[in-house]
């Protein structure tokens, strides 16, 4: 957004670098409130589908979702965390005054803010969290009937591999982000939905994407493995 903060980026995230922009008014992206348009939401998956080649309607619309869902949470997650962490501060990336602009082949590629925009209601990524990703994981609910904590689990996911990029140290140094990943104790921990998300750095519940032809497993590292849970249903 800022080069203040593309240069804070770890080289290892370089690739959503520039997840997070200005929005300048022009340009093709779409606000996100108008996600919750049925037309608007199946025009924008049906777009992911198609670059994933993926014939139209023959995959568990979920697993779907829940995949577009990691693309779309890669790019918010690297900026966000970053200018949380390095900079010790929010960016204005409420849901309802946000825009979504996609790559060439449908996916998830940046997100516009407005310029002026307040932070956000809450300190740290607890922010993001009512501002942002609540709104998110309800939108993708209300579309296609995934379990919350299926939407929940990839975000605690992203959002926990990208602060252990930046740093585990520089985390730790800002506790109410520490908190919110449920790296420590305390209510703030115990009350968030991304550290409820993970147990012991795993995550709990199955993302789906074994479900999707052509795209790999996570191998040993899907939870149902391991005695966790598959998140076809909906639910809490």
């Amino acid at each position: 957004m800022t080069p203040e903060i593309t240069a804070a980026v770890p080289d290892s995230l370089g690739t959503y670098r520039d997840g997070v922009a200005a929005d300048s008014g022009t340009g093709t992206a779409t606000p996100l409130s108008a996600l919750h348009d049925p037309a608007v939401f199946d025009a924008t998956l049906a777009a992911f589908e198609a670059g994933l080649g993926v014939s139209p309607g023959a995959v568990d619309r979920r697993a779907l979702v829940s995949y577009w869902s990691q693309f779309y949470l890669a790019p918010l997650a690297t900026p966000a965390m970053t200018a949380l962490v390095r900079l010790g501060r929010p960016l204005p990336l409420g849901f309802a005054t946000t825009r979504l602009a996609l790559d060439g082949a449908g996916r998830p590629a940046r997100f516009l803010v407005r310029p002026g925009t307040p932070e956000g209601s809450a300190p740290g990524l607890a922010g993001l969290v009512e501002d942002h990703l609540r709104p998110f994981v309800e939108l993708c609910r209300a579309q296609c009937g995934i379990a919350p904590r299926v939407i929940w689990g990839n975000a605690a996911v992203i959002l926990d591999y990208v602060a252990r990029e930046i740093g585990e140290p520089e985390t730790l140094a800002r506790p109410e982000v520490a908190a919110c990943l449920g790296w420590c104790g305390g209510p703030s921990c115990a009350l968030s939905p991304l550290a409820r998300a993970l147990c012991d750095r795993r995550r709990r519940t199955c993302c789906l994407r074994q479900r999707l032809p052509g795209v790999p497993s996570c191998g040993d590292l899907c939870p149902v493995r391991a005695g966790g849970r598959c998140g076809a249903a909906d639910g809490p």
